[in-house]
Order: C-alpha cells, then sequence, then structure tokens
C-alpha cells in the first residue's frame, strides 16, 4: 500500500461519499412491492413451515398435480413466509433494500484498506441504477448476496485464507435457495483460469494468492455442496435444464418480458429506458476499466471473464441484469482501484512528498464533492419520481405493496368453499396472487412456475385467453372446459386493463356468470355451477 494511499484512510470526506452510496442504493430498493412472483414463494414458504416437508410433487396446479416439483427455493421461502408473518410487505420491501446495501458494502469489503472512493463510486453509479431494475423480494436476492459473498472472499483469500472455507458454508446455503447456485463452481472455475494463467505467464502475476492447498480443498469442498439438498442431485441438474429450456428463443421469451433479450427491448422500444441505458453504460464503463487497467501492466484473467461472461448473461435475459451489475460493480471497482494505485506510486520525478500533499488533498477534496453532487442528483430523481417517471413503470419511493395492482379481493373471494376447486387465472401473476390466498384447497390451471409447469400447458393457457381475447368459438377446449361437467369448470379472474376485452366477451355468453367485479379483476363461474351453489350476479 502507498503512503497516498494510506493516508486517504478514514477521510471524512470519503467516509461521506461512501456513506452516501450506501444510502442511495437503499433509497434505490425502497419501492413497494410490485412483484407477482413474491406470493406464490410466500404461500410456498407457509406451507413448508406448516408441513415439516419441502414439496415433491406440485401442490398449486391441477393440470401438473403429479408432476415432480424440485422447489429449489425452499430455504428463501421460508425465510420470506417468516418475514411476511412479522411485518407483511413492508419487511420484504426492506429485506430487498437491505440486500442492495449488503451487496454495495461487499463491494467495499473486497478493496484494498485505504483504496480511494471514487473508483467504486464510479463503478456503482450506473450499476446501481441496473441493480435496482431487478432488485425484487424474490429469491434471487439470494443468489445477488452469495455471489458479492464470493467475490468478496476470493478478494480477501490472500490475506485470510482461512475466509476460503466461507465459501462451501454460503454454497450449502446457495443451493437450497436459488438455482443460481451453479454460479458458485463457476466463478471459482473462472478462477482457477486465472492461477493456471500465471503458471503459464510468471511474469504476469497479477497479485498475491492464497496458499494453493487450503484453496483447491475449499474449492473442491465448494463443489460437493451442490449436492447438499432435500432434493440431491436433483436440484443440480434442474438450472441447466431451465437454461436451455428458457435460454433459447421461443414461447417463453416471445410471451414473457424478463426473458427477452437487451436487444429484443431495443426492438421494440429503443434506448429510452434508463436500465437499457444504465445496461450499455455499464458495459463501456467497463471495457474501459480493462483498457485503462492493461496499460499499466494489470491483466486479470478472472475479472476479465466474469465481467464478459455475466454481460453475456444480462444480454441474453434481462432478469440477469442485477447479476451482471454485480460483478460489473466489483470488476470495475477493482480496475479503477489497480489504475488510482498505480496513478498515487511514488516515481523520481514526483520525489518530494511535501510539495505533493496540498495539491492532492485539494484534487481529491474536488473529487468527493463530484462524486457527491452526482450522488444526491440521482437520489434527488429517485425522491423527486422523475427516474421512475423516465422509466415509466409507476414505481414511488414507499414501502408496502404498489396500490391497485394485485387481485387480493378477488383470490379471497375464490378462496370461499362455495367456488370452484379449479381456478384460471388471466393475467399469469395474478395466478401467483391466488395462490397465496386459495392454495392448496383450489388449484390453478398454470401458474409462473415456469419449472414445473410444461410448454404445453403454457401453449394451451395463452391459446385460450388469446381466442376468448378476441372473441373466437372453442376458446374452452385449450383450457379443458367440458360444460356437460360443471364441477370441473374452472373458474376465470380476468385482469382489469388491456384484458378486460376478454370480460366483456365473457359477459354476453349466458353460459358463463359475473360473481365478483373490483377495482383490479372480476371472476366468473359457469352458470351451471353459480345457480346450485346460489352465486348471484355481481354489478359491474
Amino acid at each position: 500500500m502507498t503512503d497516498s494511499a494510506a493516508g486517504t484512510r478514514g477521510e471524512p470526506g470519503q467516509r461521506l461519499v461512501l456513506g452516501a452510496l450506501l444510502a442511495l442504493t437503499f433509497l434505490l430498493g425502497c419501492f413497494p412491492m410490485a412483484d407477482f412472483d413474491v406470493w406464490w414463494h410466500v404461500r410456498s414458504g407457509q406451507l413448508i413451515l406448516e408441513r415439516g416437508a419441502v414439496p415433491r410433487v406440485d401442490w398449486f396446479t391441477y393440470t401438473n398435480a403429479d408432476r415432480p416439483w424440485i422447489d429449489l427455493y425452499w430455504l428463501f421461502q421460508i425465510v420470506m413466509a417468516l418475514l411476511y408473518r412479522a411485518g407483511g410487505a413492508s419487511a420484504l420491501v426492506l429485506l430487498k433494500a437491505s440486500s442492495g446495501v449488503a451487496i454495495v458494502g461487499l463491494t467495499l469489503a473486497a478493496r484494498a484498506k485505504g483504496a480511494r472512493a471514487w473508483p467504486v463510486v464510479v463503478a456503482w453509479l450506473p450499476t446501481v441504477v441496473m441493480l435496482s431494475g431487478r432488485l425484487c423480494e424474490r429469491p434471487e436476492l439470494a443468489s445477488l448476496l452469495f455471489l458479492a459473498g464470493f467475490l468478496t472472499v476470493l478478494a480477501r483469500a490472500a490475506a485470510r485464507p482461512r475466509c476460503l472455507w466461507l465459501l462451501p458454508a454460503m454454497q450449502v446455503l446457495w443451493v437450497n435457495c436459488h438455482g443460481f447456485f451453479v454460479l458458485g463452481p463457476l466463478v471459482l472455475a473462472a478462477y482457477w483460469v486465472e492461477l493456471a494463467y500465471e503458471r503459464l505467464w510468471p511474469n504476469w502475476t497479477t497479485g498475491p494468492r492464497p496458499p494453493g492447498k487450503p484453496f483447491a480443498l475449499a474449492s473442491a469442498a465448494t463443489v460437493l455442496a451442490c449436492g447438499v439438498s432435500p432434493y440431491g442431485l436433483g436440484a443440480v441438474g434442474l438450472p441447466l435444464e431451465q437454461f436451455h429450456k428458457l435460454g433459447s428463443t421461443g414461447i417463453y421469451r416471445a410471451n414473457i418480458g424478463e426473458l427477452k433479450t437487451v436487444g429484443d427491448f431495443v426492438t421494440l422500444a429503443g434506448l429510452s429506458n434508463p436500465y437499457l441505458l444504465a445496461y450499455f453504460a455499464v458495459l463501456a464503463l467497463g471495457v474501459t476499466s480493462f483498457v485503462l487497467a492493461g496499460r499499466r501492466g494489470h491483466v486479470h484473467p478472472f475479472r476479465f471473464l466474469i465481467f464478459f461472461a455475466a454481460a453475456y448473461l444480462g444480454w441474453q435475459a434481462t432478469r440477469n441484469s442485477a447479476l451482471f451489475a454485480v460483478v460489473a460493480a466489483f470488476v470495475i471497482a477493482w480496475n479503477f482501484d489497480d489504475v488510482a494505485a498505480r496513478a498515487a506510486a511514488p516515481t523520481a520525478a514526483t520525489d518530494s512528498r511535501r510539495l505533493r500533499r496540498a495539491p492532492a488533498a485539494k484534487a481529491r477534496r474536488n473529487a468527493n464533492l463530484a462524486l457527491l453532487a452526482a450522488l444526491g442528483a440521482l437520489g434527488l430523481a429517485t425522491v423527486s419520481g422523475v427516474l421512475y417517471g423516465w422509466a415509466g413503470e409507476g414505481r414511488t419511493v414507499g414501502l408496502g405493496e404498489r396500490k391497485q395492482w394485485y387481485a387480493h379481493d378477488a383470490c379471497a373471494f375464490l378462496a370461499r368453499p362455495d367456488l370452484p376447486e379449479r381456478i384460471a387465472a388471466f393475467n399469469l401473476g395474478q395466478a401467483a396472487v391466488c395462490i397465496a390466498h386459495t392454495a392448496p384447497a383450489h388449484k390453478q390451471f398454470m401458474d409462473p412456475r415456469l419449472e414445473v409447469n410444461t410448454q404445453e400447458t403454457f401453449e394451451r393457457y395463452l391459446a385460450g385467453i388469446r381466442k376468448l381475447w378476441r372473441d373466437e368459438a372453442g376458446w374452452e377446449t385449450p383450457l379443458g372446459i367440458d360444460y356437460a361437467r360443471p364441477a370441473e369448470i374452472p373458474a376465470l379472474l380476468i385482469e382489469r386493463g388491456v384484458l378486460g376485452r376478454a370480460a366483456n366477451n365473457l359477459a354476453r355468453d349466458a353460459r358463463w356468470r359475473l360473481v365478483h367485479v373490483d377495482a383490479v379483476a372480476v371472476v366468473f363461474v359457469a352458470t351451471a355451477f353459480a345457480e346450485p351453489h346460489g352465486l348471484g350476479e355481481a354489478g359491474r
């Protein structure tokens, strides 16, 4: 560590800048809950606690009732259920905001002592925007935290080799929280590539390394930890199967927004979205950091591999943008740290420390003021709603749930024992809300769990709602509706808004009766079911 770098340790200006970065991250995570998947996750956690066992076959749909269900998220779902019990939706919002702060905090912990503030703040300024776009109350949070934990341990392992044993410990938790646990061994593999690089080109040593034997043992233990799950090796195969199923072009990418590529969104809406712009800004900033670090002799294959692999995943599906954000923030900060350390190193031309001290202190103050101004501007844009208005997503700063977003009233109505045991909810997200209110007594035609529902079920689901929306005959066939068996006909929950046209078409069909209306959704049941159960017509 250079004298100049050491002199920055504990500077009030730097502490203020880093504190502002953490505060901004928390602010960007504090927006009312609007993710739909949270509801089936919470209900799964509640049922696991009630039953004392993880699911083995599907609990929530009648179309996949006997289909195996490997619930990779079970441990995080328990955490969600307990938090929801303690503080409702606001507790889950605080969880995601605190997770964002923890990720940024791990970035700080992964740097050398005395490192300047500017590299990490410059790295996070565009990256935190991209991260906030996917900062949701779902098990994905666990993957982001564990990924940041892995990178932090690897950054500190040379100085603290015992920390390496945190890797298999984190991996055991990770494999029981989210399917991205496969990234743990892949990150280690990239690190091993760098070690091999140094063996082949010893003149290009990239820095101190952890002892070989402990690192090898911790790496092996981390790989073995992937099998420590109630589902055994079945948990290992599922993420690979899902990557192949959802990663290719086809019905899923065409109909599910988070599976679309960055290129798809640019084609549809141009470059007007701040989260898309943040992606390209981070990509450009990362390339710049590699160029600058490379010119100063810092070549790190590990950083290169994880950065561009994460960038590729982020491009292939926007659901991976937060993953790219985490990796990019670490790598860019590390690269700029190298640049800053090299620039601060004493040279023959600047051998008088006394002459450098005052200009250097002034430059640091000016840099800190500029960083605070940038962080403050982004914070103001967030609080004022300018950022969210630009994104066109209806976010606000706050806790709880987004108002008139979830069909709670309609789903609570469907939980009544005199309503059909089968439900077909449109849109798909509202099926998750129904699960929270009605499962397992009432079951869905389809819900958002693409690891359980088959492509054939998804195709039938889309065909049914599209035909109904277009007022085409035969829309019942793909949904398996047979009017001769009224007890097996599902209730139809239809979200208002774009899908309201389907409700209008159904209202003209005497075989169906509108039995519930609220601000978010309407509910229809077959007239042959409504009459014997005393379900009257609801006013519109």
